[in-house]
């Protein structure tokens, strides 16, 4: 307020000095509010060099509109004074023109550590993901990431952790997660690699399903055939005078015929479905399954669309791992699921993760759906070397059995604790150091990393991390045919999963601010070009439609960045209609770097 009270006090004193002036200078469109007011150039202290700063200002605008008149007769005034001659004049328009030097607008996202296989997998997990990562090439990350998930997806809900020795709560090793790479990294060879384990577990259930159909045909031949010999009983005993024992019998037998069950095979993976078929699919697979798609962007996107709203509440639900959901429809009626188990995963190209955490961060939209991948990755890219070896003997063998043992192990025989009546799944349970190790990182977790986060899109991340290292700490546990407790070994390493999954985190959701600089960086471009005047304003720049830059909340957002780099430069003028209106200069520079 005190620099806007300045300028009307200057224009006052500029124009109030000059009655003869005051009708024609009062038509220029503008009085300009001077930006060295802000900018603390010596000229504005020169004797008369306020007024004569405002009046050049007021003749570049009038030169530049090809208005010769308007420009003459304010030299006429600047010629009133002191410093009218020329040179002084030049001299004082440089002094004001003083331009920093352009800075490079730079999108540093923050780093994030190197794979450590070693720390992070037990020996069987770490020799396959270092072994396919080396022969793609590609990042470890991508394989490891995908391999965890799969993992978790495959035991599902059949056991579960318990991370407390007193209370009820339990969770399930189900995670969502993905890998951010552009095109070119691999994203889909290297998930590839691993859910061709989950490819062949369908292959042996459809195998089996053959066998199981074929018994269940004879099963059900012979139900019908005692349902119909019992209701041919019944007819007769009801025809008869004295066939109510009969009638009592018959109705006895029928009511202890049992129709056999049809025969499904368990699914591991979906790629495609529609939220009623995903339904119908779990409600015979209570141990839940991976949904993954290739461009993960897609399934997001859709959650969007008008008409599909109970897609996303569908999915939110699902990542839970313990709940019951119930999809009512006309045409299917009701699907039940008993317990509703989902996994998640597929890639995403940066750019495109970018825009979609923009609207997120941008919007009152944010219902922690992406906040639940979790085992989201964005790794350096590696550099690309021709490799062509054989794999490692063994290595994808023993990965393989992993996955046979685990999809059809007993918990309860391997150490878990049965299900009752208020712990619906069986269990496993942290032993002493493990426990111990839990409770210090919860703390930390809740006590020091939330509460210090700026970022509140990364707290609401780091919020459900809990979850996250209790379900890798039972993936890790049993991948490595551990038995009993989840010992220390196992915790450690979820521990370690955790910070480094954080550092990624850190990186997917610093992409909303490079998200700024991009837009900014594409606006300095266009004004390279040519393509805004000098003097322009915000409404010149959103008027263009240009990507990016289409609302004036998006391009208020690109100019403070390039006002920070030197680009431009704002300043306040006065409309005819007496409204301030913020205005921007162009540093001359960046036509020279264009």
């Amino acid at each position: 307020m005190r620099e806007q009270q300045q300028s009307f006090d200057l224009q006052a004193d500029i124009f109030g000095d000059m009655p003869a002036l005051a009708p024609s200078v009062g038509a220029v469109p503008e009085a300009i509010t001077m930006p060295v007011v802000s900018a603390g150039n010596d000229c504005i202290n020169r004797p008369g060099g306020a007024k004569a700063v405002a009046l050049q200002v007021q003749i570049d605008a009038a030169i530049k509109a090809n208005d010769p008149a308007k420009a003459t007769q304010l030299f006429s005034a600047m010629a009133a004074l002191e410093l009218a001659d020329i040179d002084a004049r030049k001299a004082l328009s440089d002094a004001c023109d003083v331009w920093p030097e352009l800075r490079e607008i730079k999108t540093d996202l923050p780093a994030v550590p190197a794979f450590d296989a070693v720390t992070l997998l037990p020996p069987v997990l770490a020799d396959f993901v270092q072994d396919e990562a080396d022969r793609m090439p590609c990042s470890p990350d991508f394989v490891a990431a995908s391999m965890v998930v799969a993992l978790g997806s495959v035991i599902g809900a059949r056991c579960a952790l318990k991370p407390k020795r007193r209370d009820d709560w339990i969770v399930t090793p189900n995670l969502y997660g993905g890998i951010v790479g552009l095109p070119s990294q691999k994203k889909t060879p290297a998930a590839n690699t691993v859910m061709r384990f989950l490819d062949r577990l369908e292959a042996k259930g459809a195998e089996l399903l053959e066998e199981e159909q074929r018994i269940h045909a004879a099963e059900m031949a012979a139900f019908e055939a005692h349902e119909a010999a019992v209701k041919a009983a019944m007819k007769k005993a009801a025809s008869s005078k004295e066939g109510q024992n009969k009638m009592d019998e018959a109705m006895a037998d029928l009511q202890a015929l049992q129709e056999p069950e049809e025969p499904h095979a368990r699914r591991f993976k979906s790629n495609d479905s529609t939220v009623e078929k995903l339904g119908e699919i779990l409600s015979r697979n209570p141990a839940g399954l991976l949904v993954f798609r290739d461009e993960l962007i897609g399934l997001l996107s859709s959650w969007e669309r008008e008409g599909h709203e109970g897609d996303k509440a569908f999915y939110l639900e699902g990542w839970n791992g313990t709940g019951s959901f119930s999809v009512d429809r006309i045409t299917r009626g009701e699907i039940r699921i008993k317990n509703f188990c989902l996994s998640v995963f597929g890639g995403i190209q940066p750019d495109l993760l970018e825009r979609y955490l923009s609207g997120i961060a941008n919007s009152m939209d944010n219902d922690g759906r992406i906040q639940r991948f979790q085992v989201l990755v964005y790794p350096d890219p590696v550099l690309w070397e021709w490799c062509d070896r054989r794999p490692v003997q063994g290595v994808r063998e023993a990965v393989r059995d992993l996955f046979d043992r685990l999809a059809s192990f007993d918990p309860v025989q391997d150490g878990a604790a049965p299900a009752d009546d208020f712990v619906k799944l069986p269990y496993f349970s942290f032993d002493d150091a493990a426990q111990e190790l839990f409770i210090e990182w919860s703390h930390h977790l809740n006590k020091e990393l939330m509460p210090q986060e700026e970022n509140p899109l990364i707290a609401q991340h780091l919020g459900k991390f809990e979850k996250l290292f209790c379900a890798l700490a039972l993936i890790l546990h049993l991948a490595e045919g551990n038995i009993g407790p989840v010992g220390e070994e196992s915790a450690l390493r979820a521990a370690a999963w955790c910070e480094y999954l954080a550092a990624h985190a850190r990186r997917i959701y610093g992409t909303v601010e490079a998200a700024k600089v991009n837009t900014a960086k594409t606006l300095a471009r266009h004004i390279g070009k040519g393509k805004l005047q000098e003097h322009f304003t915000v409404r010149d720049v959103h008027r263009k439609g240009w990507t990016g830059l289409k609302t004036a909340a998006e391009a208020e957002t690109a100019l403070i960045v390039l006002e920070e780099h030197g680009v431009v430069r704002s300043y306040e003028a006065i409309a005819d209609t007496g409204r301030p209106t913020v205005r921007y200069q162009i540093n001359p520079k960046l036509s020279g770097a264009a």
